[in-house]
């Protein structure tokens, strides 16, 4: 089986076992992964945090972006070019001003300014598995991979997990960009060790 074929199949059974999720259950993991991302050094110590506006199944991610602006620091957020398969980011003040992408996914409008990719010192990256040496598997289109390669200077990578989706081992190419921690509602893990 090739590795696209293995992330495929992988992607599938974990994306099926998150939207099954019991919903009383996934608001109080969330809540966890919420409270242990503020307690954190890495979040106590950013200023400009680059996060994903949360869809469908994934870890609940607008409250942390309200608080984080009423904390002061400044939020950046993914932005998707559908013809030219490129993903930019933008700063943003509020979550009312977003519009919804094709994919429905919220995001600021076409005309707001893309600002710099090394403006972050902390970045919150979506995913669908990841393992503890830090391979992480998104959702297919590598948008993230290819930003990412903009970035010159050291950056934390975070991401937000359920337990089921940290596994042995994430199939990855060598084009994926790995994380440092993830957060989820049991562990706190340094990938490449335990914290």
């Amino acid at each position: 089986m090739s590795i696209l074929d293995k992330k495929r199949e992988l992607r599938k059974n974990i994306l099926k076992i998150r939207r099954e999720i019991d919903l009383k259950e996934k608001n109080e993991f969330d809540k966890i992964i919420e409270n242990k991302f503020y307690e954190s050094a890495f979040y106590k110590h950013s200023k400009n945090l680059f996060i994903y506006i949360s869809y469908e199944s994934e870890i609940e991610t607008k409250d942390i972006i309200k608080k984080a602006l009423k904390d002061g620091k400044n939020i950046y957020i993914p932005r998707i070019e559908d013809d030219t398969k490129v993903m930019d980011v933008v700063k943003i003040v509020s979550l009312d001003n977003l519009v919804e992408n094709k994919y429905g996914i919220l995001e600021p409008a076409k005309d707001e300014l893309a600002v710099d990719p090394n403006e972050f010192d902390l970045i919150i990256m979506p995913g669908v598995a990841f393992d503890k040496t830090g391979g992480r598997m998104g959702y297919g289109a590598g948008y993230y991979d290819k930003y990412l390669k903009k970035i010159v200077k050291p950056v934390s990578k975070v991401a937000f997990a359920y337990d089921f989706q940290v596994i042995n081992e994430v199939p990855i190419d060598s084009h994926d960009i790995p994380i440092n921690y993830i957060l989820t509602e049991r562990e706190n893990i340094e990938c490449g060790k335990k914290l």
